[in-house]
């Protein structure tokens, strides 16, 4: 019996970095000891698709962590994203075409706080980015775009004949939550251009809506959903992928008893 253990012991170790494991196998005060080697099979393939897959899981992690700060920060701001969209229309006169709470400054763009981030849309073919401070509603910062000046054109057909601005799409989806986002879509799903918002309840509940952009009515986002539908899908499949892997696990520890008790 301590011999099995031993064996099972040293082998479990060992498949966790792949390669072979010497078992030194005690049997009584009487025998002596032996030793076995104990091949594990865990490939390089293997170890490499376990640790893509962990860094993968940080990323996403990452990822959630700054929606969460951006989230809480838009919760607790004394000026909406309608009045951000105001203060900076005030500041930069042109068409606001986006909205969205910026929690993260490594640039220095908004003196190192958080701020709402404004696109908006000037003369010609320019674009500009105007931050505003969620506590005051003052300017902290103001810069052109040139990375977006290439779809300003694009941006103007979207909006060409449109009724709903930025603002009153905030204002629109509002009832819905704290709103952390407005982003126009030009590529609708029937290639309509329409508005789309995210918010976010006191509970942490986010959601993702379409403001249309004649008349203001607010819907949910359908491809929002089907995407909540595909990561619980993927978190599921990655549950039962694990334990998957440790029945089969199980199942070579149990194979390699069996051949050591013949």
């Amino acid at each position: 019996m301590k011999r099995n253990v031993v064996i099972a012991a040293i082998t479990a170790a060992a498949l966790v970095g792949g390669g072979t494991a010497t078992a030194i196998a005690v049997s009584g005060d009487d025998e002596p000891a032996s030793t076995r080697q104990v091949d594990t099979w865990a490939s390089d393939g293997e170890r490499d698709d376990r640790r893509d897959d962990g860094d993968d899981d940080r990323d996403d992690d990452g990822d959630d962590r700054d929606d969460l700060d951006d989230d809480a920060r838009a919760l607790s701001a004394d000026v909406s994203a309608a009045e951000a969209v105001s203060a900076a229309l005030k500041h930069r006169p042109g068409t606001a075409v986006s909205v969205e709470m910026d929690d993260d400054d490594d640039d220095g763009e908004h003196r190192g706080r958080a701020a709402w981030e404004v696109g908006v849309l000037g003369g010609g073919d320019t674009r500009y980015s105007v931050w505003i401070d969620p506590d005051s509603g003052k300017v902290l910062g103001s810069e052109r775009d040139d990375d977006d000046d290439d779809d300003a054109a694009g941006v103007r057909a979207a909006l060409k004949g449109t009724s709903v601005t930025a603002g009153e799409a905030a204002k629109a989806a509002a009832a819905e939550g704290t709103v952390t986002s407005v982003d126009l879509d030009d590529d609708g799903p029937r290639g309509e251009a329409a508005w789309e918002v995210e918010t976010v309840t006191a509970g942490g509940d986010d959601r993702e809506w379409r403001v249309a952009p004649d008349n203001g009515e607010v819907t949910a986002d359908g491809d929002a959903s089907d995407d909540r539908d595909d990561r619980d899908d993927r978190d599921d499949d990655g549950r039962d992928d694990d334990g998957d892997d440790r029945d089969d696990a199980d199942d070579r520890n149990d194979d390699r008893d069996d051949r050591d008790d013949r």
